[in-house]
């Protein structure tokens, strides 16, 4: 766990930066560094004012990706009143309830703010030149209307700030500073190695530059782009060196906080299991208990988020948990899903006592907005996405409202070589986070007929409490069978085609099973054999009563009985849902 800042020469670090990436001291104060040069840094004492804030109530939070790149373009052709007006459209919707916006401009590695430290991207300049600063006139939108605002800051980017992948000057410069990913081109910049003291202060100095001339409510850390800052395979030996990072961006937040006389939260986005925080180098625990940050948005795209092990963790702090539903970079089968999949999710999340939730990379401009920005094509996800923001954490709202409650796929999002395919699935050793890797489907079920595949789902609904209310519960399951492929289209069920981000016209098909299978596969539900399913669209449906769910975790048991011994492959599982329907 040796620090590599060791090997190289301090004052190389400042020679080496040039005119728009020039490294001062006055840009890395004492109060940034203090937490470098302790590294059992005491509990932060944090002020009433503080907590206070943090206890703001906030139960809907949009991570704002504005598409930064595309901004001056839109910003020249319709001036800023109407790049307000298009962007804010949903939000300004009086039934959507947004309390909070958190603005996210770019990867992290080129400014588009006025900046002296590192390189601002061109169309950025011009408009500043102009007069015109978009990250500020975003966030007095925000302000305007009464939302918290924060600036999401995307940690370790994949530069594709503007335009595409450029080359970063500092990169170049320091090539012993990165870490490359297995996906990675030839062409590509790399990522930012945070075992390097350097890169800690230049990320440390870059947020205090955006606290020192933004009136921002906080700063998010974003580690899910790009997730890998440690060295690959040996990421949790070299956690002290985020744990460094974090007490130095808590040091510099607090100041900036007491400089103008209001508190300045700090917010991380993480993995969604603690498990996959250590795998990735996140020592959660010791942020945790020196109070390093005070809002948890845990995931991106996950539907099962350990909401229970951060809540342990956190208990008796005033730290806030915020699962988080990303819908484009979805997860695997389920982009941009019916809104019962959303009520069944969301559902779950408030159940595991959740304070609210973030929405990511949602479609958030109405058809009018869209004409202010001078578009003349809304895609047709604005109305599920609306709907979603509406009803999303107001238990009431959802309470009788017809839901799906999934079991988590693997993959999804990112592609295959970033993210293993889930049809073909290796462990990822470069990270955890974007993976889903601990989900349980696709899952096999033995030939032999012996032993069920367990499975659990989660279901928020009390429907054996509720039951006059319910008109039918059904247990559907999709399946793919290697061993029918081959047969007539006429002897196989009808195929189902699930929504996936990275498969060619964003759709993973199975391999629909031969007929009949319906008469050899049995479901029971914590312990309890539902009657033979019904073949529909593909899916095996069977019918279940309320009150052989639990509220919670409930165990489905899943076998298949009569199976050819001469089969050479295995019926897999590909999707499982609980389909509740209120009357």
């Amino acid at each position: 766990m040796t620090d590599n800042s060791s090997k190289l020469d301090r004052r190389a670090f400042v020679a080496t930066s040039t005119a728009g990436l020039a490294m001062s001291s006055q840009l890395l104060p004492s109060t940034c560094l203090a937490s470098e040069q302790n590294t059992s840094a005491v509990k932060q004492q944090l002020s009433p004012e503080h907590i206070d804030a943090v206890n703001r109530g906030r139960r809907v939070v949009v991570n704002f990706d504005t598409g930064a790149a595309f901004i001056p373009d839109v910003l020249n052709k319709v001036g800023k009143q109407n790049l307000v007006k298009g962007y804010f459209s949903m939000i300004d919707d009086p039934d959507v309830p947004v309390d909070s916006v958190w603005l996210c401009f770019g990867e992290g590695n080129c400014a588009f703010w006025p900046s002296d430290l590192i390189k601002v991207a061109p169309e950025y300049r011009k408009l500043h030149a102009a007069g015109l600063d978009p990250l500020r006139i975003f966030l007095e939108a925000s302000k305007k209307r009464g939302l918290e605002c924060f600036f999401s800051y995307r940690n370790n980017g994949s530069d594709n700030e503007y335009g595409g992948a450029q080359k970063i000057p500092l990169k170049e410069a320091h090539p012993e500073w990165l870490l490359h990913a297995p996906w990675e081109g030839a062409s590509s910049n790399g990522f930012w190695n945070f075992s390097f003291k350097e890169v800690r202060e230049l990320k440390v100095a870059t947020l205090r530059e955006v606290a020192d001339n933004y009136d921002f409510d906080g700063i998010e850390i974003d580690f899910s782009r790009g997730p890998i800052h440690l060295p690959i395979g040996h990421q949790w030996e070299n956690r002290r060196h985020l744990t460094e990072y974090l007490r130095a961006v808590r040091s510099m937040t607090l100041a900036a906080g007491k400089r103008r006389g209001r508190p300045f939260l700090l917010a991380t986005r993480l993995p969604g299991k603690l498990e996959g925080c250590h795998y990735d180098g996140m020592d959660v625990e010791t942020w945790v208990r020196e109070q390093l940050i005070d809002i948890l948005v845990l995931g991106n795209r996950s539907y099962e988020v350990d909401l229970a092990a951060f809540r342990r963790l956190t208990s008796g702090t005033a730290i806030k948990l915020y699962p988080c539903m990303d819908d484009h970079h979805a997860s695997d089968g389920y982009e941009h899903p019916p809104i019962e999949v959303f009520r069944g999710v969301f559902s779950n999340w408030l159940h595991q006592s959740a304070d609210g939730v973030q929405t990511f990379n949602f479609h958030l401009r109405t058809p009018e907005g869209t004409v202010a920005l001078g578009e003349d094509k809304n895609p047709p996800v604005w109305k599920l996405h609306q709907q979603a923001l509406c009803e999303l954490a107001d238990p009431e709202l959802l309470r009788y409202k017809d839901k799906t409650f999934v079991v988590q796929r693997r993959g999804g999002g990112h592609g295959a070589v970033v993210v293993p395919d889930p049809a073909n699935w290796v462990t990822p050793r470069h990270m955890y986070y974007l993976t889903n890797m601990f989900s349980q489907l696709p899952a096999p079920l033995a030939n032999n007929g012996r032993g069920d595949t367990l499975l659990w789902v989660y279901v928020a609904d009390d429907v054996a409490q509720e039951a006059r209310r319910i008109e039918q519960i059904t247990v559907r399951v999709l399946l793919s069978d290697e061993e029918a492929k081959n047969l007539p289209v006429s002897q196989r069920l009808e195929p189902f085609s699930m929504s996936s981000h990275d498969q060619p016209g964003g759709k993973r098909p199975n391999i629909p099973p031969a007929q009949g299978i319906e008469d050899q596969i049995e479901l029971r539900l914590n312990n309890i054999l539902l009657p033979s399913p019904v073949v529909e669209a593909g899916w095996l449906v069977f019918t279940a009563q309320g009150d052989q769910f639990a509220v919670g975790k409930n165990l489905v048991g899943l076998r298949v009985d009569g199976r050819s011994a001469e089969a050479q492959s295995e019926i897999t599982v590909e999707l499982l849902e609980v389909h509740v329907n209120y009357s």
